[in-house]
Parts: C-alpha cells; structure tokens; sequence
C-alpha cells in the first residue's frame, strides 16, 4: 500500500518546483516545442540541438516571425513558455493576464529589445486596444529588429477575440500548432517523476505508488500543473502533520481550496 511506503521514507521539506524544462513531459507536442525551442534559442538561424537529433527536417533558412500555441488547458501552454524564459534570459515572459505585466509590456516595448516574447494567455488579455496595439507594433518592428514573437492561447487565431483583424492575420500568417494534453500513461510518468523528486521513491520508473496516482487522475481536474501541486501540497502537509502521505490526505486536499485553484 502506498501508506506504508510512503512511511518507510524519510520526509525533507522541499518547496514546489518552477517550471523548468528538464521536468517537462513531451507527449504528441514534440514538433511544436522543437519550433518553441528554436525561437527561444540565441542563434535565429539555429534549429538548436534538439531539432537537429529530431529528424523533423526543420529548415533553418525559414525565419518566421511568430509562433502561435494553441490548446485546453493542461496542454502546456504555460508550463513551456516560463520554463524557456527560466533557461534563456533573452526571452521575456509576460503573463497577458497578469494586468501590472500587461500594462507593462504596453508602456515598454518602446524602450525594451527582447530576442523573443514570449506573451502568455492572450485569450485572457487585458488592457484591450493599448495592448492591441502594441503587439501590432511589435509585428512592425520586427522586420529591422529581428525580434520574435511566441503567443498562447486557448483557441486559433481567427477564432481570438482580438478587435483588430490585421493583427489576427498577422498573427494567422505566422507558424501555428495546437498543443495536445497528454495521454493518462504519460501523465502518470510525470507523477513519477516527480515523486522521485520529492524521494518517495529511487527509481522514475517505479510503480509503487500507481494506485494512488491513478486515483488522482480518476478524480482531480487533470492538468499535469494541478496534479504536481497536489502531490507537493501533500508533502507539504505530511512534513507538517508528521504523517504519510495516503489517500486520506490526498483525498482531504482534493476536498479544500487547491482543487479550484486556476488552470
């Protein structure tokens, strides 16, 4: 039983992890996130490591300007774009949702170069026509400035609820690819894996706590983010309580404010 391995282990306090692209689960999305690579990459001419080991036969010579990502939620649409941001300094991340980075991004694209943005949520953009037009400059610009442009969302582009059409067509004319959520069988490997990372277990690869993960995915919204904090915030109120983790504990968590935390 997970109860009593999990109490043959000893517990240390380890906070919840940021996103961070060794932690990262593929899934289908390979092709999608060899692009997001490439764009965040220093070289603009560099298909980066990862896409020339992948045999996709990305052309180097083709230079796009955006790179639009689609998809549910728990797709990975956040979790990749801040953990690039995390790996390259160059590469600037702005929560579209967030209203102060919004209204940041707005007052300094004037004074600001990044070698790519990356601009997250748009489906849940503030700041309306100011950042509408912004973004239309940054389309602009980037012919002289060879800056680069990575946009999520949750829906396509000609399906976006942005007022400008000639921003949607020039967001619709850049590379577009919808992110698919993972398979069960992949979203339980991750639960390894983080479990081997909090110490539950020596091995990625082992099954010792299966049953308690595929409850997890049988019952709690099934985005890899929230299941991740579920697991940390269990540890966090085992290391509290003195106690193992179990269902019960996991199954009180599921019951308290974490489980309508957003997407």
């Amino acid at each position: 039983m997970a109860d009593d391995l999990l109490s043959q282990q000893p517990l240390a306090l380890m906070t919840a992890p940021r996103p961070s692209l060794d932690r990262g689960v593929t899934g289908a999305n390979t092709e999608a996130l060899l692009w997001l690579e490439r764009f965040c990459s220093l070289s603009p001419s560099s298909a980066g490591s990862k896409t020339e080991k992948s045999g996709l036969g990305l052309n180097p010579g083709l230079e796009a300007t955006s790179l639009y990502l689609w998809g549910p939620p728990g797709s990975g649409k956040s979790f990749w774009t801040q953990a690039w941001a995390q790996e390259a300094p160059h590469c600037h991340y702005v929560d579209l949702e967030d209203r102060d980075e919004a209204l940041a991004f707005v007052q300094l694209l004037d004074q600001v170069r990044a070698r790519t943005w990356l601009l997250d949520n748009l489906h849940k953009a503030v700041e309306g026509e100011r950042l509408e037009a912004a973004l239309f400059k940054l389309f602009v610009r980037s012919a002289e400035t060879h800056e680069r442009l990575v946009v999520t969302a949750d829906r396509t582009p000609l399906q976006s609820l942005l007022k400008r059409e000639d921003l949607r067509t020039r967001l619709g004319q850049g590379l577009i690819f919808e992110l698919q959520e993972l398979s069960d069988s992949e979203k339980l490997q991750a639960l390894r894996n983080r479990a081997f990372e909090l110490g539950w277990m020596n091995q990625p690869n082992r099954s010792d706590y299966d049953s308690l993960f595929q409850f997890m995915l049988e019952r709690f919204p099934r985005g890899l983010d929230r299941l991740t904090a579920l697991m940390d915030a269990a540890y966090s109120r085992a290391l509290a309580l003195k106690k193992p983790v179990g269902l019960n504990l996991i199954r009180s968590l599921m019951e308290g404010p974490i489980k309508n935390a957003s997407a």
